[in-house]
């Protein structure tokens, strides 16, 4: 037999025997066909039994309970151009807000101060257009085309996400009134009836346009930075807290808007901007009553000037990180991922946070740190991006911790057999039978292993995802040992976040 012949034999059985696979000809005793897997979060096995001694403890109940979790979000605002004038625009937004992205569920829009008409706020233009068309060319940034341009941009990106992202909170701040309402660099005290108009305007412009629900407006973005390089509006503490409580909030009620949330402050500064909320308290104490969010942001704030706000929170109002980001550097490492993984965990832990909201979803940064996308170049139109090392580590929060948790107390117990890195930060959020536990060790030397209890309940499943200068959100199942036990190790310098549902044991 000619070897021509031979293979033609050998190739015609291996067609029959991947055809008979198919269609179930032959049985399971005849060749080994696993069967379909599905994935998900289900144990599915048996783990060795655990050697550490050290615990991480889960504390559910209601006494360790904290505040309510609003959600995660990004701005586009001020960007909101560079975004539309891409052709990979749509891609962009899924992987903010998309469910293999970071599950954003906060957009944070602008009211921009060069409207050319201040009462429809030209809605009726269109804005659906490519990246590419004619009428945007060489206009992103000249003159006043950077505002008109976002303007559009900002239609654009309002209507897309409507049109795909359910449950998404719009809300939007005010950098600047038009200029017929300010003295100078401030704002001019005689004109409130007049700007909560054209706020109140604004709202019925989008709500109109789209048939959407905001979330919430602000009145001033950063109220003490009138005299910047970018359209701002000085506002005292007196003022803010008078034109929010007696001429906005009711201006909104009257119109119908009277679900929509009021944001408080939106001070640059952190530990500036709760002291310049509380003067807000001073001089209008029922504004706790106005159905406000009290809102700071994060530049040149240093871990240890994150702190709380109990006025507010007393009261019952939410507390959101409205803004932040590096704007003095620009860094892609891991280490700036670990920094920023260690911030975002203090903001819910020690500022008790209802929300976090980092700057632009997208940009090309030469010299900051500004973006969770950085672009492969500023020209525009343009395409192609990659993700910045801090997107992953706000994913560890973003994605896993569901909006409408509670954040709950977790505890790190040690052992002398078994210690655990001194610089470990922990935050824990349950809702309903779900749990998210968040580790971020910060110790660029210590790995540990530990295992893992809940107080007065166990642990029905359990997926870890874990990542470090080598890997991003890797995702492993801890499935329980003979005895009943579960543990996790944690890489030094890594964060791990772990996820999964409770089962009541009584």
């Amino acid at each position: 037999m000619n070897m021509k012949k031979i293979y033609t034999i050998l190739l015609l059985a291996c067609i029959c025997w991947a055809y008979s696979c198919n269609d179930g000809s032959l049985s399971h005793g005849d060749v080994n066909i696993p069967d379909p897997v599905e994935e998900n979060d289900e144990d599915d096995g048996i783990s060795s039994e655990p050697t550490t001694t050290a615990v991480i403890k889960l504390l559910p109940g209601d006494s360790h309970k904290h505040q309510v979790i609003d959600g995660f979000g990004c701005s586009f605002a001020g960007w909101a151009n560079v975004t539309y004038l891409r052709f990979d625009r749509e891609t962009m937004i899924e992987d903010l807000f998309g469910e293999n992205g970071l599950r954003l569920n906060i957009c944070r829009g602008a009211v921009y101060e060069h409207y050319t008409d201040i009462t429809t706020f030209g809605m009726d233009r269109e804005y659906n257009m490519q990246p590419d068309h004619p009428s945007l060319l060489n206009t992103w940034y000249t003159d006043n085309q950077g505002s008109q341009t976002n303007q559009l941009a900002q239609m654009w990106i309002t209507d897309h996400m409507l049109r795909k992202y359910k449950n998404v909170k719009f809300i939007f701040s005010t950098w600047s009134p038009p200029t017929q309402w300010k003295s100078g660099s401030s704002v001019n005290n005689t004109k409130f009836p007049e700007i909560a108009d054209y706020l109140v305007d604004f709202m019925k412009a989008y709500t109109g346009k789209f048939d959407m629900d905001i979330y919430a407006i602000s009145p001033t973005n950063e109220p003490l930075t009138g005299g910047t390089g970018w359209g701002g509006c000085r506002w005292t503490e007196a003022d803010l807290a008078n034109f929010c409580h007696n001429y906005l909030r009711p201006t909104m009620d009257q119109n119908g808007f009277g679900d929509v949330k009021l944001i408080l402050g939106e001070h640059p500064w952190w530990k500036n901007g709760v002291t310049y909320l509380n003067k807000m308290l001073d001089n209008q104490p029922d504004l706790v009553d106005d159905n406000v969010i009290a809102a700071a942001h994060g530049y040149s704030t240093t871990d240890e000037n994150i702190i709380p706000c109990p006025r507010y929170e007393n009261e019952g109002v939410p507390i959101w990180q409205t803004e932040v980001s590096d704007d003095r550097r620009r860094d892609e490492s891991w280490n700036d991922a670990m920094k920023w993984a260690k911030t975002i965990n203090t903001y819910f832990t020690v500022a008790n946070t209802n929300a976090f909201l980092w700057w632009a979803g997208g940009r090309s940064c030469s010299s900051t740190g500004e973006n969770l996308l950085q672009f492969n170049d500023d020209s525009y139109p343009s395409s192609g991006y990659y993700k910045v090392n801090r997107y992953y580590t706000l994913g560890h929060f973003s994605r896993y911790i569901p909006v409408g948790s509670h954040r709950v107390d977790v505890e790190a117990i040690p052992t002398l057999e078994d210690p655990i890195p001194a610089d470990l930060h922990m935050s824990a959020y349950v809702k309903d039978n779900t749990y998210t536990i968040v580790l971020v060790n910060y110790s660029q030397s210590e790995s540990f292993s530990a295992l893992l209890e809940v107080e007065g309940e166990e642990y029905q499943n359990m997926v870890s995802y874990t990542s470090d200068d080598s890997k991003k959100w890797y995702r492993k199942k801890l499935n329980p040992s003979l005895s009943g036990l579960r543990s996790v190790t944690v890489p030094s310098y890594s964060v791990v976040t772990i996820t999964g549902k409770l089962k009541t044991t009584e």
